[in-house]
């Protein structure tokens, strides 16, 4: 019999703090056979999962998955809460999708599957399902395809939700030269890395912090360096504030395809409260200087953000609807390690009632992609929506890691994939530790590159 102090197990614990957030009371799962028992306090709940409907659990999980469910059923009683996933705390659901239709199943039985044995409820079953046809003919590619990823550290100002790797250019313009100059060098040898090994890019995305917070002349020379690719190209220009025409026509000539556009809220006094440095008239008037240029738009708002009420929220919804942008991502606010907001008390209870308002006036977008975040506001998710065509790639082979990626700069996380293995491999978080040790980790990277492909090639 395995017996297991959830304190010491993490996935035990983050199913508790589903329901109880950092303080959850002591409790254990013991595992004989099909037969679970859990402790929560004094109180004892037995459960027997030897039906066939678990046979689906792959036996290399299934003390692990189930001890999740066994927990997660106890504290449903134990609270009389349930949670809209259910017993999954994981980032990607969707991977538990795909492994249903992997081992047989139709899409509606795997729908069905997510519902009765992972707990997860009817209405984000049937977003998976969407989410998975919307997905088909986009989401595997051939091995030689790898994604190039590209990280700006820097911002106007830093979000009060923001833990990336981002700080105020204002303040590190000196920096943010040296900076540039060796993030087009990583980006130079690490395509050319790629080429000379019979690999082909399939998609770029620019992020950060702001990839517009630099000057028009560093934007120029990063986007230089990358060169031009026929393919799918995101820049991020989140802060309305850092956008000029000029940079818009640089990103347009060298080949940029989709910018992503990010208010957050349309609420003025939000925006001021968690840190953003522009206007809602600013946004609507580079959003008119982003989309006169042809540009694929993205717009992102966060649901559950302090103090918002859902009025708020639906006059931000229905705004950015109204401009039809061919990408809409909400997500729903989470207290992110780094961020300001880590340890405030409390959420916001609207968050709930303003994802549901989204799903439920979509209009002509649907669901593409998906992922979730720990201390998210009422345990819900991130959803990318699109106009029917406009999918982004590099969101979803990203979030299904079905493509590699080829990360460069300060926190770029780089995953390397073959035969179903994927290698993490993270630069440098820190801006100056990244340029003090640059050739020592640019060459880690493109070592652990060759690791991962020769360790293939030898099975072939």
């Amino acid at each position: 019999m395995l017996v297991t102090d959830i304190r010491e197990n993490a996935e035990l614990s983050d199913v508790a703090k589903l329901f109880f957030g950092d303080s959850f009371p002591l409790a254990s799962v013991s595992a004989n056979g099909d037969k679970y028992e859990v402790m929560v306090d004094d109180n004892k709940y037995q459960f027997d999962y030897s039906a066939h409907e678990y046979d689906i659990i792959p036996k290399a999980h299934a003390v692990r998955r189930m001890s999740k469910i066994a927990l997660y059923d106890a504290l449903c009683l134990y609270t009389g809460k349930n949670m809209p996933w259910g017993a999954l705390t994981g980032v990607r659901p969707s991977k538990l999708f795909y492994e249903c239709l992997r081992a047989g199943k139709s899409i509606t039985q795997a729908q069905d599957i997510m519902t009765s044995v992972y707990r997860v409820s009817e209405k984000r079953s049937e977003i998976l399902k969407q989410i998975i046809i919307a997905q088909s003919g986009k989401v595997n590619f051939l091995p030689e395809f790898y994604n190039l990823y590209v990280h700006i550290p820097y911002c106007t100002t830093r979000c009060s939700y923001c833990s990336f790797v981002s700080a105020p250019i204002g303040k590190y313009k000196s920096q943010a030269n040296d900076y540039v100059s060796l993030l087009c060098d990583e980006i130079k040898r690490s395509i050319e890395h790629l080429k000379v090994r019979g690999k082909k890019i399939l998609s770029i995305y620019i992020g950060g912090g702001t990839p517009t917070a630099l000057d028009e002349r560093q934007l120029d020379m990063l986007l230089t360096a990358i060169g031009f690719h026929d393919c799918e190209y995101t820049c991020e220009a989140g802060r309305p504030d850092t956008v000029t025409k000029e940079k818009a026509d640089i990103m347009k000539a060298h080949g940029v395809t989709r910018v992503c556009v990010n208010p957050q809220t349309l609420n003025e006094a939000t925006l001021i409260a968690i840190g953003r440095s522009h206007s809602v008239e600013q946004f609507f008037d580079v959003y008119d200087t982003v989309k006169s240029c042809g540009f694929d738009i993205n717009c992102d708002l966060i649901a559950g953000l302090e103090n918002e009420t859902l009025d708020d929220f639906v006059n931000s919804f229905d705004g950015i609807r109204k401009l039809a942008p061919p990408n809409l991502t909400v997500h729903s606010l989470a207290k992110k390690n780094g961020s300001a907001i880590r340890y405030d008390d409390g959420e916001n209870s609207n968050a709930y009632a303003m994802i549901e308002y989204a799903l439920s006036h979509l209009g002509a977008y649907r669901p593409y992609y998906l992922y979730r975040q720990k201390r998210q506001a009422c345990n819900l998710e991130n959803v990318g929506f699109s106009l029917e065509g406009k999918e982004c790639i590099n969101n979803i082979t990203t979030m299904e890691e079905t493509v590699g990626v080829m990360a460069c700069g300060a926190g770029a996380i780089s995953k390397f994939i073959a035969d179903g293995s994927i290698m993490r491999f993270a630069n440098m978080r820190d801006v100056p530790l990244y340029i003090s040790r640059y050739e020592e980790k640019l060459k880690a990277k493109l070592d652990a590159f060759d690791s991962i492909h020769a360790t293939k090639n030898t099975h072939v």
